[in-house]
C-alpha cells in the first residue's frame, strides 16, 4: 500500500488545539470544525486545580479548491478536550457534541441561516472540580430513537447520558480507573457495551445493563490508555492506543490479549477508522506526529506526517473527499491535507 500525503494549508489556532472533526451529515460533509483550549495568562502560576482554561470552537467550510482556510463561526466556550459530531441528525439538524475543563458537555446544532453557524442546544455538568476528557456517541453506526453518550473525565468516573427532546439525561455514573480516564467509547455494534482507558494502563469493557462493575479488564498496556475506536463496518474490531506509544488491534470477543500490536513512535492520543476504506487507520502520534496505518495481517505504518512542531492530538478524515485535518498544541497549528491511497500498491 502506497500513500500520498500532501499538505495544502496551515491556519494559527490563537489557541492551543488539541481536536478536529469533520461533520459526517449530508449535506455538510465540508463542514470542520476545530477545539482548542489555553490557559489563562494570570493563572499560569496557580494549582492546577484552580487554573482557568479558555477555549474556542472554529467552525469551517472547506470549499473544492481550498487553499486557505478561515472560520465562519467562533464559539467561546471554557477549555475544549473533546469534539464529536453525531454520526445522524437529531431533529433535523447535524448534532456536535463537546466535553469542557469546567466538566460540562454542550451540544450544539448547526444551523443554515444566512451562513452555517452552530447554536447551544442542550448543555449538562458531569461533576464539579474535574476536566471532561473524552465522549463517544452510541448511534455511530446505526441511528436510534435513543442517542446515549459517554464521557470519561479527570477523576476516574465514566458517565452515560442520554439526549432526548427534553435534555440530557443521566443515566448512571461509576468510578471506572483510579486515576484520569482518559477515553471512553462504545461498542456500536453492541452499544449495550462501552470501553474506558485510564492512567492506571487499565483498559476495561463494562456492561451498562450490569452494575457489578467490569465484564472485563485488560493489563497488557505498559501506560495510560488513552485511545479506543470500535470499527463502524466490521463487527468485533476494536483499536486501543497507549502512551506505551503502541496500537493495538483486538477482537472485542477475546479481551484477555490483543490481537496484534505495533509500535508507532508517539503516544497514542487520536485514532480514526477510515470512512470509506475499512482497514486504514488515521493516527494521532503526540510527539511522534500523524501515522496512518494499514490492517492486515498486523498493524503497519504506511505514512507519516512530520510538518507540525508540537504534540499532534487532533486528527479526523473528511467524510466526503480525500482530506485530512491535523492539529497540534504548542505551536497553534491546523492542517489540511490531501491524501491518495493507492491499495495496490506492495
Amino acid at each position: 500500500m502506497n500513500v500520498t500525503w500532501k499538505n495544502i494549508c496551515k491556519w494559527n489556532t490563537e489557541y492551543s488545539a488539541d481536536s478536529v472533526e469533520w461533520c459526517p451529515v449530508e449535506p455538510h460533509k465540508n463542514v470542520l470544525v476545530c477545539g482548542t483550549y489555553e490557559l489563562a495568562e494570570s493563572d499560569e502560576d496557580q494549582l492546577a486545580q484552580k487554573q482557568t482554561r479558555l477555549g474556542k470552537i472554529f467552525l469551517f467550510v472547506i470549499n473544492q479548491d481550498a487553499t486557505e482556510i478561515k472560520p465562519i463561526q467562533t464559539v467561546n466556550t471554557s477549555g475544549i478536550l473533546d469534539l464529536k459530531w453525531c454520526n445522524h441528525k437529531l431533529e433535523g439538524h447535524a448534532v456536535l457534541a463537546a466535553v469542557t475543563s469546567i466538566g460540562e458537555l454542550r451540544i450544539y446544532r448547526l444551523f443554515n441561516d444566512e451562513t452555517l453557524n452552530l447554536k447551544l442546544w442542550r448543555e449538562h455538568v458531569i461533576g464539579q472540580d474535574i476536566l471532561a476528557l473524552s465522549l463517544d456517541w452510541s448511534t455511530n453506526k446505526t441511528d436510534s430513537d435513543v442517542h446515549n453518550l459517554v464521557v470519561s473525565d479527570s477523576s476516574g468516573c465514566v458517565t452515560i447520558l442520554t439526549v432526548n427532546g427534553n435534555g440530557i439525561e443521566k443515566r448512571s455514573s461509576w468510578r471506572a480507573h483510579g486515576f484520569e480516564a482518559w477515553i471512553g467509547a462504545f461498542n456500536y455494534w453492541n452499544t449495550n457495551l462501552l470501553y474506558s482507558g485510564g492512567d492506571d494502563c487499565l483498559f476495561k469493557c463494562f456492561d451498562v445493563r450490569i452494575q457489578d462493575g467490569p465484564v472485563a479488564v485488560n493489563k497488557s498496556h505498559e501506560a495510560g490508555v488513552t485511545s479506543i475506536r470500535s470499527h463502524v463496518d466490521v463487527e468485533h474490531q476494536l483499536l486501543t492506543g497507549s502512551y506505551d506509544e503502541k496500537v493495538r488491534l483486538w477482537d472485542a470477543r477475546k479481551m484477555k490479549s490483543c490481537i496484534t500490536e505495533t509500535c508507532v513512535n508517539g503516544g497514542v492520543w487520536r485514532l480514526k477508522w477510515h470512512p470509506i476504506t475499512p482497514n486504514v487507520v488515521l493516527a494521532a502520534c503526540m510527539y511522534g506526529g500523524f501515522r496512518i496505518l494499514h490492517i492486515d495481517d498486523g498493524v503497519n505504518v504506511v505514512s507519516e506526517y512530520l510538518e507540525h512542531c508540537s504534540i499532534a492530538y487532533g486528527a479526523d478524515w473528511c467524510h466526503g473527499r480525500d482530506l485530512v485535518a491535523t492539529c497540534s498544541f504548542y505551536d497553534r497549528s491546523l492542517h489540511l491535507s490531501e491524501i491518495q491511497l493507492n491499495l495496490d500498491s506492495n
